[in-house]
């Protein structure tokens, strides 16, 4: 008798573990989802802000990352953001129009508190020059 009570429980068992392993699956999917959404979200509103405060003929948006990263150079960061700006027309050094583009962002770009890590490639026919900044502060 025990042995066919133990036969009856394993499809309930079986049903059971599938319905669990599915809620864990899309639970784990609609997070997934939402932060990227919102990471694509927050970079558009990031490149649609620079075209608006930069003087340059183009500007592209690089790869982004989102998840904890770690690197030798950089350190740790949770976003990285990569933007390039192509024959910007600026009076400054690249590292003050990056800071100042900065100071823009963190005033007219909602959530950009939450990016770690954000470069900046300034790019034209004389020079190309790199800026990164983290947490606010130039590398």
């Amino acid at each position: 008798m025990k042995i066919q009570n133990q036969k009856k429980n394993k499809p309930a068992q079986l049903v059971l573990k599938l319905i669990i392993g599915a809620a864990i699956g899309f639970s784990f999917g609609f997070g997934i989802t939402k932060m990227v959404k919102s990471n694509t979200k927050l970079t558009n509103s990031i490149e649609t802000t620079l075209q608006q405060n930069c003087n340059c003929e183009r500007i592209e948006s690089g790869n982004s990352y989102t998840g904890i990263q770690f690197s030798k150079n950089d350190g740790i960061s949770n976003t990285k953001l990569n933007f390039t700006l192509m024959n910007c027309d600026f009076t400054s050094s690249a590292e003050k129009e990056a800071k100042r583009l900065n100071d823009v962002l963190r005033d007219e770009v909602e959530d950009y508190d939450s990016v770690d890590f954000i470069t900046f490639y300034f790019k034209s026919d004389m020079k190309n020059k790199t800026v990164k900044i983290k947490d606010g502060t130039i590398l």
